[in-house]
């Protein structure tokens, strides 16, 4: 079967995906009307009363947007979640963002779709949460930053410094960002190039800002937010449940979307000595999910195995399309009783139905 057969056609992944944004986006919002706050939420929206640098466990971002919201309407969990739903329901356009570069306008839509088929990321959005704006800035840094990579543009290192700044004012857990970025410059003799372009070092100066938040708390709270993060919240004694994190990440993405994560992650590791764009990609990945799967047995894990791989599977979409091919390729060859097209269609519809009932969980508790 040709790959072209394979692949939905462009109008039709287009239609597929307007149809899945919109539902989510009425689910989500109408949840979002109807759930009272969450105890973190209340956390948040307690802090935002009181506008600071940063607090106990994280710094002033997500306070922020909470804040912003409240305005609003006062006293509205919607207002309070209002930001939060716009960004976590406009992630499937910076996928589309990111994508479009690498793979062209089709896969591109393909990878748009797919990212409502994430369960935890079809959820972002519902919960006035970190991970919603960590996500957002992860995305649109790592889009910044290929481009400028790319096209030497100084409109795309500023913006990589800025959204990188913004994220490492949102949440500890971003510097797994800058960090993979990083390690992605040392990886090969044609990215390490990239130290020679003064733009680059732009960018860190910008960034570098978004660690004031973390850096002033700290200081002048003896590091109790670096305390809470890397010592206090962890039993730091190895525990064998850690050792399922991989079977409940599988459960969470639903199996075979994340056979396909993998297969997509060993494939752009065999490409990332050829192609910059997927040393990027994997690189952004790999980091974000191997540090949370090593970290897992000793790690609090209601966290570590549950939303904070979440960041490692995104950049994974953008190559997914051409995966579903050759997934698609290997069931056409060996005559399954079910066609290529029927079994990835069952894929994607696991997956979103995987989203949907996410939120049916959640939302269950407004009744």
């Amino acid at each position: 079967m040709s790959a072209q057969a394979q692949a939905p056609s462009q109008s039709g992944t287009w239609r597929m995906f307007i149809a899945g944004f919109l539902l989510l986006a009425v689910v989500k919002t109408f949840l979002a009307f109807k759930l009272d706050l969450y105890s973190d939420e209340i956390f948040y929206w307690l802090a935002s009363t009181e506008p600071a640098l940063g607090y106990s466990d994280l710094p002033f971002m997500t306070a922020l947007l909470v804040r912003l919201g409240s305005t609003l309407a006062d006293g509205s969990a919607l207002a309070v979640r209002s930001l939060f739903l716009v960004m976590g329901s406009a992630v499937p356009f910076l996928v589309y963002w990111l994508a479009y570069p690498i793979t062209g306008k089709q896969a591109a839509q393909q990878s748009a779709l797919i990212s409502l088929c994430l369960p935890l990321g079809g959820f972002l959005g519902l919960l006035a949460v970190p991970d919603v704006p960590l996500i957002w800035f992860g995305l649109i840094a790592l889009g910044a930053f290929e481009r400028a990579l790319r096209t030497n543009s100084a409109f795309f290192w500023i913006l990589t410094g800025l959204s990188t700044a913004c994220g490492l004012s949102t949440h500890y857990r971003f510097v797994l960002y800058p960090l993979a970025a990083l390690g992605f410059l040392f990886s090969t003799r044609r990215s390490r190039e990239h130290f020679r372009n003064p733009y680059l070092y732009l960018a860190m100066m910008i960034a570098a800002i978004g660690l004031v938040p973390m850096i002033w708390f700290n200081l002048n709270n003896e590091l109790s937010g670096a305390s809470f993060h890397l010592v206090e919240r962890h039993p730091w004694e190895f525990q064998t449940s850690g050792l399922l994190h991989i079977f409940k990440q599988a459960g969470l993405v639903t199996p075979p979307l994340y056979v396909c994560l993998l297969l997509t992650l060993i494939r752009l590791f065999k490409e990332a000595q050829r192609k910059e764009d997927a040393a990027l990609l994997f690189s952004v990945s790999i980091t974000n999910l191997m540090v949370y799967m090593l970290l897992a047995p000793w790690t609090d894990a209601s966290s570590t195995s549950i939303h904070w791989p979440l960041s490692g599977y995104f950049p994974l979409l953008v190559a997914f399309p051409d995966t579903l091919i050759q997934v698609g390729n290997w069931i056409e060859q060996r005559r399954t009783v079910i066609s290529a097209n029927g079994a990835i269609r069952m894929m994607l519809a696991l997956g979103f139905a995987g989203t949907l009932t996410g939120l049916t969980g959640v939302g269950s508790q407004a009744f």
